[in-house]
């Protein structure tokens, strides 16, 4: 399409008139905006000289309409009414060529002038003003109305403009094409896109660099400068080279930019630079990975889902909290059952790694060697049944994220002194090979062994312990927490109501009761198993005591056990006494081996009878 730009009534008249004479209906524009709200068009642009600076930017072909010295004469013939001399007004640009066609033509011309200290001077002559039509909005208050005489180009200068607009006409639909291909694949691009010219202005851009850089809605044709004072840009436009993985921090974050010279004939004539935010960058590779290795990758439970509202429970929820929020190693200790594992995908979705995957290996699942691969990984043909190209293991699938390391007690020492190489270096090794990986893991461990008898035992290296022991967590055992049955119950009751179909909706009273007796030696793990197998085996609506006889022999054997255990300790109390006493004769030398105070061994003394 033709476009005319800030061309006057008559002008727009005269052109539009031209044009049809070819079949063509060029269209009118008054404001840069409105030309580039049509940009995706191909077109060529016909705009007056003084204003085609304002579109320059554009990239389009612009043909700039100046008046010729024949268009001045020829309306200086059609006003002879006007006896005073002739003196003509206009911008810089146009003097500029003005002059220089005088410089072939060797005939006189009227006085031309570009600036007001000039225009003040041409007053004295008492001349009459001849100024381009393009014009007509300047004021002239020195000059009488009927002197100033605005004046347009001739049939012949317009046709001159026509004839070369209608040659780049094909010439611009090949360069708007390929144009519009660049602007696609920039827009396309995920990354930050800016180029600028050799004088540092911005000729292309795309949103994500706008968004980066704050820059403003129109931002083409102002200088980098203007948003950035000290671009590199500018360095790259004068050096000529390129600059490939510079990190910079631009309001407050860290960009990976990379930088180009554009080059033509050895020669700058601008630049371009992709950039991206570098957590951008980590988060893509972390859904990469996660991708990849979909199962088991994710945590699904954060602490809010942890069931409790005792204060041993509350204590452990709001201590994890407060873990999440660093990035230290952390050590969970507590008995089977008890919800280590819970509790550690709810640290992780309390830390910045939450977007990153989640990985939870059992250390005693395993055997020494496949442990170890497991872990790290191998190289092809490290061993007999290898896989083709190698594997990644478990550390490097939970780049940027957190893996955790259940019954860490049962590591072996070989690999536990691989992991503390691990923790230190943050670096691993596959199996076979002699590479180091870069690793950023964070650790979380989980044991339900007393490890301070593992550590006198030296089946588990202390460094490691230390390493791995940064924060603890101690979670209690359900019946130190018994009050939280109810809820966990409920709990259990619905999710087994979903997953098995059934109907039940009521706990009788006896119910729970019957349960807190129990000391749940497997904790929550085997509350839900008897929950469960309570409602697959009941036909009824309601959970309750009499339905329960699953349940009886295992209560029954608790409270068997604890009476025994009460025996027991009063037998061996008794002989204690017994075997003091003839050591001693002394009572308080005895109560001394035994402990206690005199009083108490008195006291005890005649509750088995003993004198």
């Amino acid at each position: 399409m033709i476009a005319l730009y800030k061309c006057n009534e008559m002008l727009e008249s005269s052109l539009i008139r031209l044009f049809h004479l070819q079949g063509i209906s060029p269209s009118c524009f008054h404001s840069k905006k409105a030309v580039i709200d049509q940009s995706m068009n191909p077109f060529v642009v016909i705009a007056p000289l003084p204003f085609v600076d304002e579109i320059q930017s554009l990239n389009v072909p612009i043909i700039p309409l100046s008046l010729q010295r024949q268009d001045f004469l020829e309306a200086e013939m059609r006003t002879q009414a006007h006896k005073e001399p002739t003196v003509l007004f206009v911008s810089p640009k146009e003097k500029e060529w003005l002059e220089m066609e005088s410089q072939f033509i060797d005939e006189p011309f009227f006085p031309v002038f570009s600036s007001e200290h000039e225009m003040n001077n041409a007053v004295k002559l008492q001349a009459s003003l001849f100024i381009p039509a393009w014009h007509k909005q300047a004021t002239f208050p020195h000059w009488k109305k009927e002197n100033v005489v605005f004046v347009n180009p001739a049939t012949g200068t317009l046709m001159a403009a026509v004839r070369q607009a209608l040659q780049l006409m094909e010439v611009t639909k090949e360069f708007v094409k390929e144009k519009l291909q660049v602007q696609a694949i920039v827009h396309s691009a995920h990354d930050g896109v800016i180029a600028v010219d050799r004088n540092g202005k911005i000729t292309l851009t795309n949103d994500h660099a706008k968004k980066y850089l704050r820059l403003e809605a129109d931002v083409i044709g102002r200088n980098i400068t203007d948003f950035i004072p000290h671009s590199d840009m500018l360095r790259v436009l004068q050096a000529g080279k390129k600059e490939i993985g510079d990190i910079a921090t631009i309001h407050d974050k860290q960009y990976l930019i990379n930088r180009y010279p554009v080059l033509l004939d050895n020669t700058v004539v601008g630049a371009v630079s992709n950039f991206k935010e570098i957590t951008d960058l980590q988060r893509m590779e972390m859904k990469l990975r996660r991708r990849l290795h979909e199962n088991g990758l994710e945590a699904k439970y954060t602490l809010h889902d942890i069931i409790g509202e005792t204060k041993t429970i509350q204590n452990a929820k709001e201590q994890a909290e407060i873990f999440g929020k660093t990035d230290a190693t952390v050590l969970i200790t507590g008995e089977s059952g008890t919800g280590k594992e819970l509790f550690a995908q709810g640290i992780h979705l309390q830390s910045r790694r939450a977007i990153g995957p989640f990985v939870a290996v059992n250390c005693a699942a395993f055997p020494e060697h496949l442990l170890e691969s497991e872990l790290f990984g191998y190289e092809e043909g490290s061993f007999t049944g290898a896989r083709k190209g190698g594997k990644p293991g478990l550390f490097e699938l939970t780049h940027g994220g957190t893996l955790f390391l259940d019954e860490v007690g049962e590591m072996p020492l070989q690999i536990q002194a691989h992991l503390l190489r691990v923790l230190q270096e943050k670096t691993i090794r596959r199996v076979g090979g002699q590479r180091a990986i870069p690793v950023n893991v964070r650790i979380i461990a989980a044991t339900n062994t007393e490890m301070e008898e593992a550590l006198r035992s030296k089946k588990f290296r202390t460094d490691l312990f230390y390493r791995l022991n940064v924060l603890s967590l101690d979670l209690p055992p359900l019946r130190d927490r018994k009050d939280d049955i109810p809820l966990l119950v409920n709990h259990f009751m619905e999710q087994f109501n979903e997953q098995h179909s059934r109907k039940i909706i009521d706990v009788d009273p006896g119910f729970l009761p019957l349960l807190k007796q129990y000391d749940w030696p497997g904790n929550i793990r085997e509350l839900r198993n008897v929950i469960e197998r309570l409602i697959l085996l009941d036909q009824g609506t309601s959970l309750n005591a009499q339905k329960a006889e699953v349940f009886y022999p295992k209560l029954t054997s608790n409270k068997k056990g604890r009476e025994e255990k009460r025996e027991n300790l009063k037998e061996n109390e008794r002989q204690l006494i017994q075997d003091a006493l003839r050591k001693y004769e002394n009572k308080t030398e005895a109560a001394k081996l035994l402990g206690i105070g005199r009083s108490t061994l008195w006291r005890k003394m005649k509750q088995h009878d003993l004198t």
